[in-house]
């Protein structure tokens, strides 16, 4: 089903898929190998419909750096969703040879920045693969949210807001394939 989704709509991208060690549905039991087994079935699917994905990574960035690097191909972009990994990881993700350029990261204010790492991080993600995100569903608070990233963001690489926005702007621009 998910392969029929995927090419019936040419704009597409595979997401949001990933691996998380902490968040578990309040009606089952924690299975880590089934998502194992679902993030690599998902993101050969990617691979081979050459769409984006967006991925999700909760204290698994071992085993998901270790899944970028045995795979035998990767999707043609990467969007690693309110990055909370360490700025080595990130690091990692950006210099693999054949990949380092797919990856991009995105920032969210009611993920991130509950986080103290959040401004090393920014410093060190690289300006064209910066994205900004909301991660809520509610548009009238999503706005809001946005502009608090936005600000962080600005202040954190040492740009105006307005620089920030144009340069987030292209960089979804870029990875949506607009």
């Amino acid at each position: 089903r998910l392969r029929d989704a995927v090419t019936s709509v040419p704009s597409c991208v595979v997401g949001e898929i990933g691996l998380d060690k902490v968040a578990v549905p309040p009606d089952a039991d924690a299975d880590y190998e089934n998502q194992l087994d679902c993030f690599a079935r998902q993101l050969a699917l990617a691979t081979e419909l050459k769409k984006p994905v967006v991925v999700h990574c909760v204290k698994a960035t071992g085993d998901m750096q270790r899944m970028f690097r045995e795979a035998p191909d990767l999707p043609p972009r990467i969007y690693m969703h309110s990055f909370g990994g360490s700025s080595e990881f990130l690091r990692q993700l950006t210099t693999m040879k054949k990949y380092g350029d797919r990856f991009y990261f995105g920032f969210s204010s009611v993920i991130n920045l509950r986080s103290p790492k959040t401004q090393d991080i920014i410093r060190t993600t690289p300006d064209d693969r910066l994205l900004l995100e909301s991660d809520l569903c509610d548009p009238m608070r999503a706005e809001y949210e946005l502009r608090i990233m936005l600000a962080f963001i600005a202040d954190v690489k040492g740009w105006s807001v307005n620089d920030a926005a144009r340069i987030t702007r292209e960089n979804a621009n870029r990875f949506y394939g607009e």
